[in-house]
């Protein structure tokens, strides 16, 4: 988990981005995508810095980790399931002919000062989720998600850094072509999900009727 220096030395980079070791590898509205190489590894890491300056951080919250709600978003997501511990199991579907990958991993929700939420997850290892045949066990994983409402309190600022090593002889170009158009896609469907509840929280105020009590005047101006 982060500390909160942590978390706001991260945000800090939405003004001052550290990316001397890093390369810009996308772009999308409001967001750019940076990765680097992993020591001793041809595996990559990413970190996004981005806004969506008209989703609320409650939203991209519910969002983002409601995951009976994600599914019904994410198409890569083919299912999970809640574990003991803050633990979760997830199942991601993979491009074919590549078969699905699984993560098992702590997810923690932390609140800090002045609205700040940070989330993290990490692979962990549990006996009551076995590997299963046909399912690639991710078990080198991190997702760290910091998300700050904006000055304005109408949007939401984010830094994202994500690492996972999927295992498998997949092609370099395969992983930079998901990479390329999933992390982008993934952007843009979480600030779609997010505006989906906005919407949905809108409707319902206006469908409740106007509860009075008979104890209550009214006042009238005359």
């Amino acid at each position: 988990m982060f500390t909160e220096d942590q978390a706001k030395e991260a945000l800090s980079e939405l003004k001052n981005p550290d990316v001397a070791s890093w390369e810009l590898f996308s772009q999308v509205a409001n967001f750019k995508v940076y990765r680097r190489s992993v020591t001793n590894s041809a595996l990559k890491e990413y970190k996004v810095l981005g806004s969506y300056p008209d989703l609320p951080v409650r939203y991209l919250l519910r969002a983002y980790t409601d995951l009976d709600f994600r599914k019904t978003w994410d198409k890569n997501m083919s299912g999970w399931q809640q574990l003991e511990n803050h633990r979760l199991h997830y199942i991601s579907k993979f491009p074919w002919p590549l078969a699905p990958r699984d993560y098992v991993y702590e997810m923690r929700v932390q609140e800090f000062k002045d609205g700040i939420v940070c989330i993290n997850g990490k692979s962990v290892m549990d006996e009551k989720v076995p590997e299963k045949s046909g399912t690639v066990r991710v078990d080198d994983f991190r997702q760290d998600v910091i998300i700050q409402p904006s000055e304005d309190g109408v949007g939401c600022n984010i830094w994202f850094g994500y690492y996972d090593n999927p295992k498998g002889n997949i092609p370099s170009s395969i992983i930079n072509w998901a990479a390329k158009s999933g992390v982008p896609a993934f952007l843009n469907s979480l600030r779609d999900a997010g505006h989906g509840l906005m919407k949905k929280d809108t409707e319902n105020e206006k469908s409740q009727p106007l509860a009075l009590s008979v104890d209550t005047p009214i006042a009238v101006d005359c």
